[in-house]
């Protein structure tokens, strides 16, 4: 490795850290492991591995201590100085000295992660020389000792624990309290005591709907709890239990878990290849909700969904279903397709495993799992699965991103007709356009590796249309292609036209420029333009020459036939002709040749672009709107219209089309993650750790094997990690605090006998998520009040032990909800496309996600990462979060509305209004000081309009409206 000046200076003015770094967090290994050594090994390890036995320029990238050592130039890293750091520089290609690796650039995204880790502090879990994987695995199945693995707590399955005795009798309401009342008095600790009726309520509709409720709602409680408290609460959890808005709440707890979002990128936002139907998926999970479907069919149908529609009768939900695995996290930019496939089953390994089981399955793609017994030949196995399945009809060209395949949400009888109904569009269209060229599409490329796409009519080289989409100037034989060029070629004996047809009535300005393309050869060519019969514009062109015309204010009936006809040479081989018809029309829509056959081929048809064999339009044959066969084109295309209107993403069986796991394979092991480098092929199955029994006689992609594996009241993780994850959102923490990882670097569970009860009792009865927010709901442990004593301060200062509840700061959807049920503005209507607009009034669940967003209102509020299998949201109180309400049009918005809604004689009285804010706003009653404080704001008796505002705008901006006790 050669050093710049650069590099070398900026290393003079970095701090020297002196000491051990410190060591990595969990998330960060996690983020090496996902992240770095993968790019390390396939990048790399050739040139920098001592186990691979090359060390050039002596630097060791296999240990930390290599990196920090460094080569010929010093160390390759500065924790936490990615500026400074020369393997930073190397991979950015900063200095043409220094580019690494050195014959091919890095993808973006691999950069990237370089810069984070290194902004992070470059954590580096290894240790010595426990270097890369070795070049060929060694066997097939590590020699973990899984006998002893499954020992550890959450390998066993679940033991049906008895419930503890208790010294406190008078508190428990149910099991749940006397499991963690004995832990309490283990250490010498007394629950909390219960908070006050009004907070409770706050807390459980908030918890259970996403909602604050409403001061009606807040005194029926009151009322009822003085008389029996038990009974309000069991009653009010019932009929929160039954509100639409339950599934929203916990639908977009599970949202988060399985990286859900709206649209792909901000910059390709509603276009063909984004996620255009991810809404369908996400009404399913509300509707799952609140319907209670039992979480092991929950499972089952998003891991094989469609695989159960057909066996077990046609249901669309079950379909939609499997768009978890549709709306996946993976760059589908890459022009390395065969990387974007193994990207993709990665992503689909990584969210079945995180979700459902709490396991980092995904960490054994590049190597054995460093710290679970999870090998890669586990890794593989499950892989199998997914290689064959697919989401995609086949490949984008290397230069375009991937498109999600979208599916008919049609039975098997819809799908015969509307086969039939294009097969006899097809004929239809064929007869209406008499003339029209057979063409074929293609894409080749050209010398120079610049891709033209060619229409060829069957049979023969011409005529012909040659489209440049490379962005480059394309040259070959004795022909030259500008950026963008649309080109045509008549035949030996034909003419060939160009046309476009008026989709309805309209004047329009044409622009047309000719240019001859072969100006090698030739001896130009003739061209005429026309509407029917008339001309408007004809001339020659001379080899070589350049030819414009114009036509303005040309008046077309809907359906009305524009042609250019370019008329062969003596020389016909040369005749090779650059076109662009640019069409503008009074109203102020364009119509442009190039840029609609740049874009896609179908693009240009839909715009009405046609092209013909022969002269003039003669041969297209023309119909009468009130043909018969025009009338069944369009009530052909109406139908059609009304079966591909209901479509989703999702899976299908079958590995995607065109690849080698077309069909249904079992994968190979990829040697460092790299589909270049494979080794033994795994058979589909489950990690051995977690089965002694693998599945047998798999059918199809075995995904229902594998759902029903998930499913299955014998595996040891899966009930687990489902009423932890309740169990978090209902007290701020999961008994296991790493609800995605059950491993070894996660958390042991706080209370493991009570985990095993509550995993015993899910399933006991069936699997209802809503039996067990009953069962929580109702404890005495729930109803405690957030504010600990000085000695469970003292002895549980994290609230391990539950000594308390948690005070929960608003998610960014609750938050900006209650600000529009503040305004008296929220549109309540369940379901639906989302909406991009902050300012229209739908839930907050509905507004877009873009994953390539980082500077949304949801983001802003911790909203959940998309890019990511969530456990726990970041919880951050930071100044642009209070400015925000201070000064945004929708806050200030919601307070006007808010002081609007005032009653009356809220407003003649002073006292009353401000009492009635506070109902509504905190579902309390002000205290005297609180009054008297806020009337002092609004001067009294002598309130206006405004100062109510000023007044209504500073308590939402207030601690109590965020939070929730």
């Amino acid at each position: 490795m050669k050093t710049s000046r650069l590099s070398l200076a900026a290393l003079l003015f970095v701090p020297t850290v002196w000491g051990a770094p410190p060591a990595p967090t969990a998330e960060q290994i996690e983020f090496f492991e996902t992240n770095i050594r993968p790019a390390l090994q396939e990048h790399c390890a050739d040139c920098h591995s001592a186990t691979v036995g090359k060390v050039k320029g002596g630097l060791d990238l296999d240990t930390r201590v290599g990196w920090e050592k460094g080569g010929e130039t010093g160390p390759a890293i500065v924790p936490g100085y990615p500026e400074s750091s020369l393997l930073i520089t190397a991979v950015r290609r900063m200095d043409k000295d220094l580019a690494m690796p050195p014959k091919k650039e890095l993808p973006r995204r691999v950069v990237e992660h370089f810069i984070t880790w290194v902004k992070m502090g470059a954590p580096d879990p290894r240790a010595g020389h426990a270097a890369s994987t070795p070049a060929v695995p060694t066997s097939v199945r590590p020699s973990f000792d899984l006998a002893e693995a499954r020992k550890q707590w959450a390998f066993r399955p679940p033991e049906r624990t008895s419930v503890p005795t208790v010294k406190l009798t008078l508190w428990p309401q149910n099991e749940v309290d006397r499991f963690l009342l004995a832990a309490m008095e283990g250490r010498g600790l007394e629950p909390a005591p219960l908070a006050s009726p009004e907070a409770l309520l706050r807390r459980l509709t908030y918890d259970l709907t996403g909602l604050p409720p409403t001061s009606q709602e807040v005194q029926a409680f009151v009322e009822a709890a003085r008389i029996d408290r038990p009974k309000a609460m069991t009653e009010t959890v019932e009929r929160l239990l039954r509100s639409p808005h339950y599934g929203e709440k916990w639908g977009r707890h599970w949202l988060d878990v399985v990286r859900y979002a709206d649209s792909l990128d901000a910059r390709g936002q509603g276009k063909e290849g984004d996620i255009l139907d991810a809404w369908r998926y996400r009404d399913w999970v509300v509707q799952s909700f609140n319907k209670d479907l039992p979480y092991d069919e929950f499972i089952r149908q998003q891991v094989a969904g469609d695989i159960l529609a057909a066996r077990e009768g046609w249901d669309p939900d079950k379909v939609i279903a499997t768009g978890m695995y549709a709306i996946g996290n993976w760059g589908n930019g890459d022009s390395d397709k065969l990387k974007v496939h193994t990207d993709i089953v990665d992503d689909q390994i990584d969210v079945t495993t995180r979700a459902f089981m709490g396991l980092t399955l995904a960490c054994a793609r590049c190597h054995d799992h460093k710290f679970d017994p999870l090998s890669t030949a586990d890794y593989y196995a499950m892989a199998g699965f997914f290689f064959s399945s697919h989401i995609l009809d086949k490949f984008a060209h290397p230069t375009a991103g991937e498109k999600i395949m979208r599916i008919p949400l049609l039975s098997p009888q819809e799908q015969r007709r509307r086969e039939a109904l294009q097969q006899r569009l097809a004929v239809v269209d064929a007869e209406l356009n008499q003339g029209l060229m057979p063409f074929d599409s293609h894409e080749a490329p050209v010398k120079g590796a610049v891709d033209v796409v060619s229409l060829n009519r069957k049979g023969a080289p011409n005529p012909s249309l040659l489209v440049n989409r490379s962005g480059r100037e394309a040259r070959f034989s004795t022909i030259t292609l500008p950026p963008g060029a649309v080109t045509v070629h008549p035949g030996p004996k034909s003419a060939v036209t160009l046309a476009w047809r008026a989709p309805e009535d309209l004047t329009v300005n044409l622009h047309a420029t000719l240019t001859d393309a072969d100006a090698h050869c030739g001896d130009g060519i003739e061209w005429v333009a026309r509407i029917g019969e008339r001309d408007l514009s004809r001339g020659t062109l001379a080899n070589g020459a350049t030819a414009k015309f114009e036509a303005t204010e040309v008046s077309l009936t809907k359906g009305s036939l524009l042609a250019l006809t370019i008329l062969r040479g003596r020389e016909y081989t040369c005749d090779t002709t650059a076109v662009n018809l640019r069409l503008s029309s009074t109203d102020g829509r364009a119509w442009d040749l190039s840029r609609d056959f740049v874009t896609s081929t179908k693009t240009a048809i839909d715009q009405g672009w046609l092209i013909c064999e022969g002269e003039g339009t003669q041969l297209i044959t023309e119909r009468a709107p009130d043909s018969p066969l025009v009338k069944e084109q369009a009530s052909l295309r109406n139908e059609l219209a009304a079966f591909d209107a209901a479509m989703c993403h999702g899976l299908r069986e079958g590995g995607i089309p065109g690849t080698k796991y077309e069909g249904y394979h079992d994968a190979q092991i990829h040697v460092r993650g790299s589909y270049a480098r494979l080794a033994a092929p795994q058979p589909r199955g489950f990690p051995a750790l977690l089965s002694h029994m693998q599945p047998d006689g798999i059918q199809g992609s075995g995904r229902l094997d594998l759902a029903r594996w998930i499913a299955s009241p014998q595996h040891p993780l899966t009930a687990r990690v489902m009423v932890n994850r309740i169990w978090q959102h209902h007290f701020g923490r999961g008994i296991v605090a790493t609800t995605n990882n059950f491993g070894k670097l996660g958390t042991p569970p706080s209370h493991p006998e009570l985990l095993d009860w509550l995993a015993h009792r899910f399933m006991d009865n069936g699997w209802s998520i809503k039996a067990m927010h009953r069962l929580i709901c109702t404890s005495a442990a729930y109803q405690q009040t957030s504010i600990p004593g000085a000695e469970a301060l003292r002895l549980d200062p994290d609230n391990a032990l539950f000594t308390r509840q948690h005070r929960i700061k608003l998610t960014a959807e609750e938050l900006r909800d209650t600000l529009l049920v503040a305004g008296g503005s929220l549109d309540r209507t369940i379901g639906g496309i989302s909406v991009k607009d902050l300012q229209i009034p739908r839930r907050t669940l509905y507004l877009t996600a873009v994953r390539s967003d980082r500077s949304s209102f949801r983001m802003l509020f911790d909203g959940a990462d998309p890019n990511t299998v969530v456990e726990a949201r970041n919880d951050s109180v930071v100044a642009p979060q209070a400015l925000w309400l201070l000064n945004h049009p929708f806050a200030m918005d919601q307070a006007s509305k808010l002081a609007q809604r005032l009653p009356l004689e809220a407003k003649q009285d002073p006292a009353n209004g401000i009492t009635w804010l506070y109902r509504e706003l905190f579902s309390r009653t002000p205290s005297v000081a609180e009054i008297n404080l806020a009337a002092q704001l609004i001067g009294g008796d002598q309130a206006t309009p405004a100062s109510w505002e000023i007044l209504c705008h500073a308590l939402m901006c207030s601690n109590e409206f965020l939070f929730v006790d």
